[in-house]
């Protein structure tokens, strides 16, 4: 093995790891963004049906 090789052995590791460290943020942020919408949604549903099961208010009554 000669020094040019060790080198390109080292610039190839170098690249995959610079890969691999790029890919995992990525990956990451696309899990944490599809959980917020998820759990977003959820937030509204909950919110929606509370509404729907709240009695409304009546307006003011009227002297007799």
């Amino acid at each position: 093995m000669t020094l040019s090789d060790v080198g390109r052995e080292g610039v190839r590791l170098v690249s995959g790891l610079t890969g691999v460290a790029i890919t995992v943020p990525v990956v990451a942020g696309f899990v944490l963004l599809g959980a917020a919408v998820l759990v977003g949604r959820s937030l509204l549903d909950a919110g929606r049906k509370l509404l729907e099961t709240k009695p409304r208010a009546r307006g003011p009554l009227k002297a007799a």
